[in-house]
């Protein structure tokens, strides 16, 4: 009996876990590929100006890889065109957008 409440707490434990991987799932992740983004000063500008777009709720910049990862609201998805633009307000090169709407490797129309 000892064992079987501990797989019960286990399983109770787990439970919350997968719920918020469950949720997480539900928004759409975009990445924006950024030339000579170099150090960390460069990714809080980028940040800054991609979190004014519509429906981003998150940017997780990687200095070392050139990217920015964007979370949208779960209804949402930014527009590429204005996540494009949003970096160039911040006086960086786009060179690739990765977005649940397709891949942009030129400025989108939308």
């Amino acid at each position: 009996m000892h064992w079987s409440r501990r797989k019960f707490v286990t399983a109770l434990v787990a439970v919350p876990f997968c719920t918020s991987q469950l949720q997480a799932a539900k928004h759409k992740v975009t990445t924006v590929y950024v030339k000579d983004m170099h150090c960390a000063s460069c990714a809080k500008k980028i940040a800054g100006k991609l979190y004014t777009v519509p429906g981003v709720i998150k940017v997780q910049t990687n200095v070392s890889k050139g990217i920015a990862v964007i979370l949208a609201r779960p209804s949402k998805t930014p527009s590429p065109k204005a996540l494009w633009e949003a970096v160039e307000a911040a006086t960086f090169e786009p060179v690739k957008i990765a977005s649940p709407l397709g891949e942009f490797t030129q400025k989108p129309r939308r």
